[in-house]
């Protein structure tokens, strides 16, 4: 009798196991319930929050790991050719329900609601998995899309056959996020450049989080940088609306192209003079202003610039943003001094002279073993925030017997004022730097005919782009740009702001020393890696990528 009744309990909860099957079966072949149409109000008013709904479609993609967003995305297919709809479902903990995967076709209980303005469903109180969707795909998006069929595609799988361009990843180390063009890399409009242009693809990259300060750091490579102008294939996920911007949450991992690899270091022309510009990013040995603010900081930075500095291998080179105290210059010089192969030492220019009233100083360095100066200048034209320095310099081995280098750093397009100099679309302080442009080519005039000196070359930071009127001014003056003539317009940038890149850092060249140029190029150490990998972050190991915010500028003499 007893093994009757086990017998009869077995089979009864056989019975109830597979009628439970069988009305799931049902359930799902049925799919039935509320369209994603009209929960999202797709040509037609949405539903109010709070409405208990059961909804079928496919699962597409999955965000549950920690400081995720929560949840995962659900898509209904299309009718007559349309593009499916898509809705997030913010389900951050599974708790009874079953959990569903990336493909999976669901039937779920839940509630509608809104978050930060963007429909979604919660509340979730059951999930019925029913087999996999076999049929999924993701629809193809064109970039750049209008605002209309993005919003029509907001929280559908996308994916964008075209090849992407990384043009910003200021923030990537902040929120995870790589901006993209397409077509290219996005140029400064007045840069001057005769490449072909990039479009704003008019989305980002994101990584499945809005969560800040991501750990870790998400699209890395094999070195722990992603540059700008690496490529992107292929790009898959869901595409969603969040703080003002669209995005692409990635589904699958994104496939990269280095197709813009770190370089190596600038191999220098036997025999040849070489001269170098970079801005140092406010090299300051004083605490709580500009630059470090610590002493383990400002040691990170100094032997990252140092070691840029070292690897350029310059006879001259041309300073800017060094605090302006001749013991910032001192430090600095002995720092290089020291990090420098045996038997190569630099000295400054003007070391003991006081100049300018500014924060910073731009500082003249030269290689006593093959240049001694002959003359030196200090520009304190009261027109000049930070004074000019030029140098007529003898090569001691008796080759191009002197040369004449000009140091200068024209007024930041920052710092506006209230009114009159104000930004007309190139940023602050444009006539001020038309001004100081102007007086740069008449002060160089001077030198020229006081030394009898044909040769000069005027190199630094002039915040402007080739084609704005301060450059132009001094190009209509005589001077060449020597960028525009030998750097190829792929690679004329030396800063990248808010994602378009161009040459702020200039060489330009009396005639006759243009026609002794062996060489001039950009050295991409700074401005396409990302911020994280400045000194500022001690995780990170000191090298001479991103020392700065700026690229050097080389030019190499016959």
């Amino acid at each position: 009798m007893h093994v009757l009744r086990r017998l009869a309990g077995c089979l009864a909860i056989l019975l109830l196991s597979l009628g439970t099957s069988g009305f799931a079966r049902a359930e799902c072949q049925a799919g039935s319930g509320t369209t994603l149409q009209a929960i999202k109000g797709v040509g037609m008013a949405p539903l109010a929050s709070g409405r208990q709904v059961t909804v079928a479609g496919t699962v597409t993609a999955v965000f549950i790991a920690p400081h995720a967003l929560g949840g995962f995305f659900l898509q209904q297919r299309g009718t007559g050719g349309r593009p499916p709809v898509g809705i997030f479902v913010y389900q951050p903990q599974r708790g009874g329900s079953a959990y569903p995967a990336a493909g999976d076709r669901v039937v779920l209980s839940a509630r509608t609601g809104r978050y930060r303005g963007r429909i979604q469903l919660g509340r979730v109180t059951r999930t019925l998995v029913c087999g996999p969707n076999r049929a999924l795909r993701a629809w193809p998006l064109s970039l750049p899309a209008k605002p209309a069929q993005l919003r029509r595609l907001e929280g559908v799988l996308v994916r964008v056959p075209a090849k992407l361009t990384i043009t910003s990843n200021a923030q990537l180390a902040h929120y995870g996020t790589l901006g993209l063009s397409v077509g290219g890399r996005l140029f400064q409009p007045e840069n001057g450049t005769s490449a072909v242009a990039g479009q704003p693809a008019g989305i980002l990259l994101d990584d499945g989080s809005y969560h800040a300060r991501p750990r870790p750091i998400p699209y890395l490579d094999g070195v722990g940088t992603r540059r700008l102008g690496s490529a992107l294939i292929g790009l898959t996920g869901v595409l969603t609306e969040a703080f003002g911007r669209w995005r692409i949450q990635p589904s699958t991992e994104p496939r990269f192209r280095a197709t813009n690899p770190r370089p190596a270091r600038l191999t220098p022309r036997a025999g040849a003079l070489r001269l170098a510009s970079f801005n140092m990013e406010n090299y300051f040995i004083s605490r709580g202003g500009r630059g470090a603010d610590s002493t383990a900081a400002f040691r990170r930075q100094q032997r990252k610039l140092v070691d840029a500095i070292v690897a350029l291998d310059a006879d001259v080179l041309a300073l800017h943003e060094v605090e302006n105290r001749r013991q910032a210059v001192a430090t600095l010089v002995r720092a290089v001094n020291a990090a420098s192969p045996s038997g190569a030492r630099y000295l400054a220019a003007a070391a003991g002279s006081d100049y300018g009233n500014g924060a910073i100083r731009t500082v003249l360095l030269y290689r006593e073993q093959r240049l001694a100066p002959r003359s030196v200048w200090i520009n304190e034209d009261p027109v000049f925030t930070r004074p000019p320095i030029a140098a007529n310099f003898r090569r001691l081995d008796g080759e191009l017997a002197t040369v004449g280098v000009a140091a200068a750093h024209l007024k930041s397009k920052g710092g506006c004022p209230a009114r009159s100099d104000s930004d007309q679309g190139r940023g602050c302080w444009g006539r001020l730097r038309r001004r100081q442009a102007a007086a740069l080519a008449q002060w160089l005039k001077h030198l020229q005919a006081a030394v009898d000196q044909p040769r000069f070359l005027l190199m630094g930071d002039l915040n402007s782009y080739s084609g704005e009127a301060a450059v132009q001014t001094l190009l209509s003056a005589g001077l060449r740009d020597l960028i525009a003539e030998r750097v190829a317009p792929a690679d004329r940038y030396t800063y990248v702001y808010h994602g378009y890149a161009g040459y702020l850092d200039h060489a330009l060249a009396t005639v006759a020393l243009a026609d002794t140029v062996e060489q001039a190029a950009i050295w991409h150490i700074n401005a396409d890696e990302p911020r994280y990998l400045d000194y500022m972050n001690p995780r990170v190991k000191p090298t001479f990528y991103r020392s700065s915010d700026h690229d050097p500028v080389v030019v190499d003499l016959r």
